[in-house]
């Protein structure tokens, strides 16, 4: 009995190790499945993604290839209708830019005097219509060192040429050098032509110093770009002229010389904003005789503010500028000064309004003296055509007093436009 419970329990252990050996190596069998499934899915979606790939660079060759055959057969039907110019064809790409400009106002004042009612040096007239000027503008890149530009004003007295002038540009010492007839670069608003102008008219002292034509005459310019100074960009104007208008400097004579030197100091005061700083002086003879001399100085301020993401729609320019004359007499010599201040507000997309104060003594005698203020509202229909509305008011202890009503307007075409400096 013994021997068959031996037997049942060596029988019985059997089983059981060999149960376990079967649940183990089925453990691994299936971890086995599990692995070849894996990386047969991992097989299954490499071969996928090549034979899209495979498929793309197919579909972009076939792409290729038709478009180079579209092109080949192109130049082929093109050659056989291809038009040949002669070269004096090309010629018309050398014509310089042309532009012609208009200037129309209509005034009337309270004065009846002469000095205020009749065009003159110093008076653009009231009481009817005036044709102030047509502008015919020239101007051209002569090569890559030089331009030109012409300017011819058709006015009350006939034709006159206005500007005209050879520029060149890049020149060492960072100089542009300029040779003709222009405007000198005295302060801030002689350049300016008059349909540049913030308002109609310019103000008193520049008229009573320099005339409404400004200091200008025939002569030698350079403008030199100097290095960083005590301001954020400094530069130097030096002008020898031939000229004058009878003011303050002789327009006769056999020489009537005239040196003038303009500084400028720029400084930016923000993204929107900065502030110019220039200093002046103007020397030459006031006498046919050219024996006697006269020194004009002058200094002008000009603040602008232009948000740039509004630019469009609002900003603000602010130009002071006073000048001092010293005039040399066969008696005693004569000092004088004057001033102006103007103020620019861009109301809107098309709306400007400005006002401006002057005082000023004449520089032939300066016990006389003028002073007046002026308001203008200006409406841009675009950047060719604007239309201004103006009262000025001028009070002399020379002449009579003068409150006027001025209706501006002015056109352009071509690129020269209203060209501000």
């Amino acid at each position: 009995m013994r021997s068959r419970g031996k037997k049942r329990g060596v029988l019985l252990l059997l089983l059981t190790v060999c149960f376990i050996m079967s649940a183990h190596a089925g453990s691994n069998t299936a971890d086995s499945l599990q692995q070849q499934i894996t990386s047969l899915r991992a097989r299954l979606e490499k071969l996928e993604k090549e034979r899209e790939k495979s498929e793309k660079q197919n579909a972009l060759e076939a792409l290729l290839s038709k478009a180079r055959t579209m092109s080949e057969t192109k130049r082929a039907d093109d050659s056989q209708y291809q038009k040949f110019h002669s070269g004096l064809r090309q010629q018309s790409a050398l014509n310089p830019n042309i532009s012609v400009g208009g200037d129309f106002y209509f005034a009337t004042g309270s004065s009846r005097s002469e000095l205020n009612r009749l065009p003159s040096d110093f008076s653009y007239g009231t009481g009817r219509f005036f044709l102030r000027e047509m502008e015919l503008g020239i101007q051209s890149a002569l090569d890559p060192f030089s331009r030109g530009k012409v300017i011819f004003s058709f006015g009350r007295e006939g034709v006159e040429l206005e500007e005209g002038y050879v520029e060149w540009l890049n020149c060492p010492l960072n100089l542009n050098l300029k040779i003709g007839e222009f405007k000198t670069q005295f302060g801030k608003l002689n350049r300016y032509h008059d349909h540049a102008l913030p308002q109609f008219d310019k103000p008193l002292v520049m008229a009573r110093f320099f005339s409404l034509e400004g200091l200008k005459g025939f002569g030698l310019g350079g403008n030199f770009l100097l290095p960083r100074l005590w301001s954020h960009v400094n530069e130097l104007d030096v002008e020898v002229i031939t000229g004058g208008t009878g003011q303050s400097f002789t327009c006769e004579g056999k020489h009537n010389i005239i040196t003038v030197m303009h500084v400028k100091n720029y400084y930016d005061l923000s993204r929107a904003s900065y502030l110019e700083i220039g200093f002046s002086g103007a020397f030459g003879r006031n006498d046919p005789a050219e024996q006697l001399r006269s020194i004009v100085a002058g200094v002008d301020l000009t603040y602008k503010w232009v948000p740039p993401e509004r630019a469009k729609y609002t900003g603000l320019e602010w130009r002071t500028e006073a000048m001092f004359s010293h005039r040399e007499t066969p008696d005693d010599p004569i000092s004088a000064w004057g001033f102006f201040s103007s103020l620019q507000y861009h109301a809107g997309a098309r709306i400007f309004l400005s006002g401006r104060v002057d005082y000023t003594r004449l520089p032939q005698d300066s016990d006389l003296w003028e002073k007046g203020g002026a308001l203008a509202v200006d409406y841009w229909q675009s950047e060719f055509v604007f239309v201004r509305l103006q009262y000025t008011c001028v009070r002399r202890n020379f002449d009579e007093d003068d409150h006027r009503w001025i209706i501006q307007t002015c056109w352009a075409m071509g690129p020269h436009k209203h060209e501000a400096y």
